[in-house]
């Protein structure tokens, strides 16, 4: 009797330890579940989508396609520009490659332009060009645009333009600052210089000429406007 006691003791231990061994076995494999394999997938997925937003908010970087020198207002409001810093001392190179006229308008007659922008080419680098006395040795490169030798009118004044040996500058005419010119050959000379806190320096100059014929239908509207009031007065 006893034996037998003993002998379904045992058998009872085998079982206990046999579902042991299959708790443990189950917790170190994978998920036992359906709900348990579910969470797992949707937790990389949504790994993935979070990669994936974060690609696509990121916008692509453009270049700088801006040209130096430019204002790019040529209808904008004139003033007279700055004067440059006199007396000017003259260092002139030969820096200024060409001087083109373009974007030109043409004049209602037919003959000339009634406006026209500026494009340079020029050597505009000046490193340690300045004395140390001044603080900076690097030039301050800027142009500008003087019309006729004889009246001395400067008619535009750039920003510092960036330095380099070969470098392509465009320059704004605006209307507002050559109307005043009759109808004729205009001399448009363009000055390189080098600003200092004392007086400017010349590095280079070039003059071109070009047919100018303003145009006349804004002052014949506004005779015509006045004459038909006048009338009615």
């Amino acid at each position: 009797m006893q034996f037998r006691n003993a002998a379904v003791i045992a058998v009872a231990l085998l079982v206990a330890l046999s579902g042991c061994s299959a708790l443990g076995g189950t917790q170190a494999g994978e998920p036992t579940n359906e709900t348990d394999t579910k969470s797992v997938t949707e937790s990389n997925a949504n790994g993935s989508d979070d990669s994936d937003n974060t690609s696509s908010d990121v916008e692509p970087t453009e270049e700088d396609t801006s040209t130096d020198g430019g204002d790019a207002t040529a209808t904008a409001a004139w003033s007279p520009p700055e004067e440059p810093n006199r007396p000017m001392e003259d260092n002139r190179e030969d820096r200024i490659k060409s001087v083109t006229f373009v974007d030109k308008v043409p004049a209602e007659s037919g003959e000339g332009y009634s406006n026209f922008n500026l494009e340079v080419v020029a050597n505009t680098s000046m490193e340690n060009v300045d004395p140390p006395e001044h603080g900076d040795v690097e030039g301050e490169p800027y142009f500008f645009v003087k019309i006729n030798e004889d009246e001395q009118k400067i008619i535009e004044r750039t920003e510092e333009v960036r330095m380099t040996e070969n470098g392509t500058f465009t320059i704004d005419v605006r209307p507002a600052g050559i109307e005043e010119f009759g109808a004729g050959s205009l001399t448009v000379e363009v000055f390189l210089m080098d600003e200092d806190k004392d007086w400017d320096d010349i590095y280079a100059s070039v003059g071109t000429e070009i047919q100018y014929t303003p145009d006349t239908s804004t002052d014949s509207s506004n005779s015509t406007t006045t004459d038909s009031e006048s009338t009615e007065s």
